[in-house]
């Protein structure tokens, strides 16, 4: 199994290094949802050709669109951590990465944007642009973004950041398709020295039993009262229920998730509380 980084773990964040996440796995493990694409996506896909550079059995699917700014868009289920480091050319700047299969040409051009949810119009929602491009046909490589520019105009700060968008062949018409796995780039604001304030504020634990066939409980743990929400999303991040949407008072809280009616599979509950978030997964299998 791959080794990944969840927003369940914990990473110090230092001077010296800088923290990176595996935002999905497409395995089970995920801390972002797919929220729009101008193509076809498919985030449950089998590999079409396992190699000693991508060995899991599944990954995402991407058939292009003929728009010229075809696009997937990410949301992370956190801001992301200050992304200034990458905003920088040179090879010592952190590198935004992701594993690609590509039926287009070598040389096809890919960008990753980040910016923020709040402001959808381009340049301003923005904060900054990194491309790659493709060296191979029909084969997994990994793609190294490398940082292109702010672009003018941008009104996104690299600490309000919770919007990662890919686009494949920017100005170009044609409908290829990728496969792709394990993007990595900056951390979520939940790890590192964020966790650590999490920690301090509220403990939440693994879901008793997992797999759930009928009822399962959910425990947490507050330091302090205030309010919390605390939602589950099946594994395309899609929302299927909230479990608690109130104030809370300090100690040990219990909550019964009735998954009569939810499907089997994989899903997240995503607490949130005083703007910290953490997430675990919820296997349901009746």
């Amino acid at each position: 199994m791959k080794k990944i980084f969840i927003s369940a773990v914990i990473l110090a964040i230092t001077q010296t290094t800088i923290a990176q996440q595996n935002y999905c796995d497409f395995e089970g493990n995920k801390s972002i949802s797919f929220a729009f694409s101008t193509g076809h996506l498919d985030t449950m896909i089998n590999n079409p050709m396992s190699s000693p550079t991508n060995t899991s059995s599944k990954c995402a699917r991407y058939i292009r669109d003929t728009a010229t700014y075809d696009n997937i868009v990410m949301l992370p289920y956190s801001k992301l951590v200050d992304v200034s480091p990458y905003a920088v050319a040179g090879a010592a700047a952190p590198k935004i990465q992701i594993k690609i299969f590509s039926t287009a040409p070598a040389n096809t051009r890919l960008d990753v944007q980040l910016g923020s949810r709040t402001t959808t119009v381009y340049p301003a929602g923005i904060q900054s642009v990194y491309t790659a491009s493709t060296t191979m046909q029909h084969a997994w490589e990994v793609l190294t973004f490398n940082f292109l520019q702010t672009p003018p105009g941008s009104s996104t700060t690299p600490t309000n950041i919770d919007k990662i968008i890919l686009l494949l062949n920017p100005g170009g018409h044609n409908k290829d398709t990728i496969y792709f796995d394990d993007p990595t780039g900056p951390s979520e604001t939940v790890l590192g020295i964020e966790e650590n304030e999490a920690v301090a504020s509220f403990k939440l634990f693994q879901n008793k039993p997992n797999p759930a066939k009928e009822v399962t409980n959910i425990k947490l743990q507050l330091n302090s009262s205030g309010y919390v929400s605390m939602k589950l999303y099946d594994i395309l991040g899609k929302q299927v229920c909230t479990l608690i949407d109130q104030n809370l008072n300090p100690g040990v809280h219990s909550i019964p998730v009735d998954t009569e009616n939810i499907p089997d599979g994989i899903y997240f509950y995503v607490m949130k509380k005083g703007g910290i978030t953490e997430t675990k997964k919820m296997i349901i299998s009746k």
